[in-house]
């Protein structure tokens, strides 16, 4: 399970009880809305839109789609393919097919 903060790296003062922080994610095909907490349009000419400090937490796979989440591809670089890390759920008011269409990953190096 994921959950976006509002907070940058620098931000982050302790250790997470509940799981990790991860910071460094750039979001290709959308942008993140740090007020809404949630998966947005990007902006006109923003090819890569960098992603606030995420907490990832484990959770048992109950095999149910969770709701207003779009399951999130986490790649290493843009080639997307081998370079797959893991599925990250995101909040969004959108369907998750408007994102699967549009082709929204996390990137965690973009050249």
């Amino acid at each position: 399970q994921t959950e976006g903060t509002k907070k940058q790296a620098e931000e982050v003062q302790a250790m997470s009880k509940e799981g990790a922080f991860i910071h460094g994610l750039s979001m290709e095909g959308a942008r993140w809305d740090d007020k809404a907490g949630t998966i947005e349009e990007s902006r006109a000419k923003e090819l890569y839109a960098k992603m606030p400090v995420i907490l990832i937490k484990a959770a048992v796979f109950t095999g149910q789609e969770q709701k207003d989440t779009y399951v999130c591809p986490v790649y290493k670089t843009q080639d997307r393919g081998p370079t797959f890390v893991f599925n990250a759920g995101l909040r969004s008011k959108a369907a998750p097919s408007k994102w699967i269409l549009g082709g929204v990953g996390l990137l965690m190096d973009v050249a």
